[in-house]
Order: structure tokens, then C-alpha cells, then sequence
């Protein structure tokens, strides 16, 4: 059911309804040889978009429906920013730079619905709505631009005259002003800095343990690794349109949990420790927010996670702190707050690497400045 690669340069301009010319010739070729070997692999290519109610989002449009429009492959896409290696911090994506995929079928996934709440929040806020002060998002385009999360089949080359087929979350900006490759960036830079953290703070949970330990067989953190793609071609302009940006991660679970989100979760040692210690390695300037993704035997891995970085201190900050009076972190909100609430206590590992974090509201002060023990809030 493959073609050789000299007959997938130039065959699916009428498959993904795209005009003629080379770089849409080549964005349609893998969709005609998947057409042909759909069947061999079981994809469902027929399959509409369900409704976005199941993720938490209005529907997209019946437009969608159109049983005119051909079967096939959905979208092709050209992966284009994959900076993200394998390492203890990261489950690293099967896709490299220049990779060209094609997107099966799209559907919502219901349990993917979390995924969706931190940009929810923020726009309520935005609107006036009220919210516990420490549950304040603070403002950042990740936040504030709108998303929307797919459950997406996509099937790429795997180097040796085949297809592989993989699951993965595809996330598409609501708004077309935010499909750019610099806002589609910054989130994979985001979980690009948190695999980084995850990376030592496995190895310092794997020492904490004994030095022999291998930090393979610690439960630890990893971050899926997103990478952006570009679209070479669609069948559905309601969701994207050619050369337009998006994210694309892979992602196998059925559920996205919580772990630290508003504080109200149900406590989890090791993705709270975790939390406490990009703080607490940063110096107070790093907190990551929005911790999600799954548990199992191996650890916690994380899907999409939201870096917030405190802004360097002002003069303004600098008076306060001189005249006792206490500057409030982005959005109104005391960063030393924020850290509270969203870490209310602290468990052992927390203490092999900041003892001095006893309590909640354990808080020290340096330079005049308002901060928790484990630094937040510092400069």
C-alpha cells in the first residue's frame, strides 16, 4: 500500500482541494498513499470532527459535515520548530524538523477537557468575574489566547518505506491572529524549560534517595514534548488554514488530571515537590502553573504546561520594599499568594531540597521583599 517517493511529489491537489504548485502538490502526496493504505492501518478517514462541547468549546461549524468533500486525510502538515531531545525530563516526540505528516482524523476526546481551563479562567477573569486572589492568573499570551484541543490521528513516515500512526493532542489557537509560528513557540519553548527542570529535578529525587540510584528507576516528572507544525494543506479551513501554525504533541492517555492548577486539587507529592522546586531553583523568577497530564508506575508526565515568569523588580519595588509597602506580583497578586495557594504544604521531598518550607504560610524575608522560603517572589 506505499508509493515510492517519486510518485508522492505530485498527486493530491484535488484530494486535499488545494491549488496546483509544488509546495501544495508535495503537502498532498503523503494523503493520497494514506488514502491507499488507510485500510491496512485500520484509520478511521471517513470520521467528522465531533463537536466541541466535549472539550469545552463551542461547535466549530456545520460546515465541517459537508459530506461533499472528499475522504482522506484532514490536514498536511510540515513540523518546523521540534527543539525538544529526549532526556529524564521529557518524553521526546517521534517528529523532527522538516518532518511532513498528514492528520488522519480529528475528533474531541471529553477527558482531554481540562486541558482548556487555564485559558477559560484567564478570559473569565478578564471579564470581571471574581476569583480567589492566589487563584489570579496573571496575564501572558499563553493565558489570554483562547485554544482549542483535538484528539488528532496522524500518520508519518517511519523511515523504512512505511507508516507509523500515532495519537496526539493538536491544539489550535481559536483566534486565526494567534496561528503564528512565534505564539505557537512560545508554548513549546514552555515545556522545552520545564523538561529542563524535570531533568534535574529527577536527578536530585534519584540522590535524595542514594547514591547508587539509577535515576531511570525513580518515578519522576517527564513533559511531553510539543513541537509546531505548519499546514501545507486542508480539507477544513473552519479549523485551520494553509500556512497557518499549530501545536502538535503526542499523547496517549484518555485523561488529563490536574495536579496543581487553583489549589484545590487533590495533593500529589511528587508533581507539588516538583512545583516547590522550579521556584526554589529559580530563584523566586520561574513558577510553572497549569501542571497536567497523567500518573502511572513511572511517575507523573505533564502535557502542556504554563511557565509564569516574574517581572524584574522596579524602582517602584524597590521603594515599597524601603517603605513597608508590599508590591503585588502580576495581576494584583503577591507571588509569595499565588505559591500558597497553589502549594498549600509540603511533603519530604520538598524538604531534601528546602527544609526551611515547613508550613504553608512559611514565609522569610529578604531585602524587604515579601518571600516564601523557597525564594518566590525574590529577585
Amino acid at each position: 500500500c506505499f508509493l515510492p517517493p517519486s510518485q508522492l511529489a505530485d498527486s493530491l491537489a484535488v484530494q486535499l482541494w488545494v491549488v496546483p504548485g509544488l509546495r501544495q502538490r508535495r503537502a498532498a502526496a503523503m494523503g493520497i498513499a494514506l488514502s491507499m493504505c488507510s485500510e491496512a492501518l485500520h484509520v478511521d478517514t471517513d470520521s467528522e470532527y465531533q463537536r466541541l462541547e466535549t472539550a469545552g468549546r463551542p461547535p466549530v461549524g456545520d460546515t465541517l459535515q459537508d459530506e461533499s468533500r472528499p475522504s482522506g486525510p484532514r490536514l498536511a502538515l510540515r513540523i518546523t520548530y521540534a527543539p525538544i531531545k529526549d532526556s529524564l525530563g521529557s518524553r521526546a516526540s517521534p517528529f523532527a524538523d522538516g518532518d511532513e505528516v498528514a492528520v488522519a482524523n480529528v475528533e474531541g476526546v471529553k477527558g482531554w477537557a481540562p486541558l482548556g481551563w487555564c485559558q477559560e479562567r484567564a478570559a473569565r477573569q478578564h471579564a470581571g468575574a471574581s476569583a480567589p486572589s492566589g487563584s489570579v492568573w496573571p496575564p501572558g499570551p499563553q493565558q489570554e489566547a483562547a485554544q482549542r484541543f483535538w484528539g488528532a490521528r496522524i500518520i508519518a513516515s517511519n523511515g523504512k518505506d512505511g507508516f507509523d500512526e500515532h495519537w496526539c493532542v493538536l491544539q489550535v489557537a481559536l483566534d486565526p491572529k494567534h496561528r503564528d509560528f512565534e505564539a505557537a513557540k512560545l508554548a513549546v519553548d514552555d515545556a522545552s524549560l520545564v523538561a529542563s527542570y524535570a531533568h534535574r529535578f529527577n536527578l536530585h529525587t534519584a540522590s535524595a534517595l542514594g547514591e547508587d540510584m539509577d535515576p531511570d528507576e525513580v518515578p519522576g516528572i517527564k513533559v511531553c514534548a510539543p513541537v509546531v507544525c505548519e499546514v501545507l494543506g486542508t480539507t477544513v479551513p473552519d479549523l485551520a488554514a494553509q500556512d497557518e501554525f499549530m501545536i502538535l504533541t503526542v499523547y496517549s492517555a484518555p485523561d488529563v488530571r490536574k495536579f496543581v492548577f487553583e489549589g484545590s486539587e487533590e495533593f500529589l507529592e511528587l508533581p507539588q515537590a516538583f512545583f516547590h522546586y522550579v521556584a526554589w531553583a529559580s530563584g523566586g523568577k520561574e513558577v510553572i502553573a497549569d501542571l497536567q497530564g497523567f500518573q502511572d508506575d513511572d511517575g507523573v508526565t505533564l502535557v502542556n504546561p504554563l511557565m509564569i515568569r516574574q517581572p524584574k523588580p522596579t524602582i517602584s519595588d524597590l521603594i515599597g520594599a524601603a517603605t513597608g509597602v508590599g508590591q503585588a506580583g502580576q495581576a494584583g497578586v503577591p507571588p509569595e499568594e499565588r505559591f500558597n495557594t497553589w502549594h498549600p504544604r509540603c511533603g519530604q521531598l520538598c524538604k531534601n531540597f528546602d527544609p526551611q518550607r515547613r508550613g504553608a504560610h512559611a514565609v522569610r524575608r529578604n531585602c524587604g521583599l515579601s518571600v516564601p522560603s523557597c525564594g518566590v517572589g525574590g529577585a
